[in-house]
């Protein structure tokens, strides 16, 4: 059966984490490389870019041939604009500011998909949840997952998540990955507000960004 619930995360928005705690708490499998479970139906579906299909997932669009939404329920992770830019074209795919800012705007095109949905929905910030057994169980709860239904020592699954992640992605040391210049925050700021309208303050208004 296709999954109805649907998870929208650009990289580097904490989703690796919520994967591995729905697998742990579910028993199902979620799209990307294997965590705990490698066969299976997924639990949800899952997009960095809703404009295209991943490769690790069944996703092939928010709306079905007739234009009705496909799923139930969407959850949108978001992470500091400027900290998701650096953590993952700096840190993770090592192009220069140009190159990543030619692709940014599908951070932008995630957030007003989303809140055009009708679907039920939620909004979890990266700060509430990566390493914060409230925020995380709020994700769970969201999806009717009950953490009640399995013994867990919070602290044994981060470790084991993190074990998960260096083993696939290595270890990068904050302090060396390059910092956006002034200017190149200008130019991300202009972006979003000018993609976003309403919708800047709506969803980053938190972060105070200018």
């Amino acid at each position: 059966m296709a999954a109805r619930f649907m998870v929208i995360s650009f990289q580097r928005s904490g989703l690796n984490w919520l994967r591995y705690c729905t697998e742990y708490f579910t028993g199902m499998r979620t799209p990307g490389r294997p965590q705990i479970i490698a066969e299976g139906p997924v639990f949800f579906d899952r997009a960095h870019d809703v404009r295209r299909k991943p490769k690790r997932s069944d996703f092939t669009g928010l709306y079905d041939a007739s234009g009705t939404e496909v799923y139930e329920r969407v959850a949108l992770l978001l992470r500091n604009p400027y900290d998701c830019f650096t953590s993952h074209y700096f840190g993770r795919t090592g192009v220069n500011f140009k190159q990543g800012f030619e692709r940014f705007e599908a951070y932008a095109n995630n957030i007003n998909q989303f809140d055009a949905l009708k679907a039920k929905k939620a909004v979890f910030y990266f700060e509430d949840f990566v390493n914060n057994e409230d925020g995380t169980l709020r994700f769970l709860r969201f999806f009717d997952i009950d953490p009640g239904g399995r013994p867990y020592n919070f602290t044994e699954m981060i470790e084991a998540s993190h074990g998960w992640y260096r083993g696939h992605h290595g270890l990068f040391i904050e302090r060396e990955r390059p910092q956006l210049k002034a200017k190149e925050r200008t130019a991300i700021l202009r972006m979003l507000k000018h993609e976003l309208h309403d919708n800047f303050e709506r969803y980053l208004g938190r972060y105070l960004l200018s």
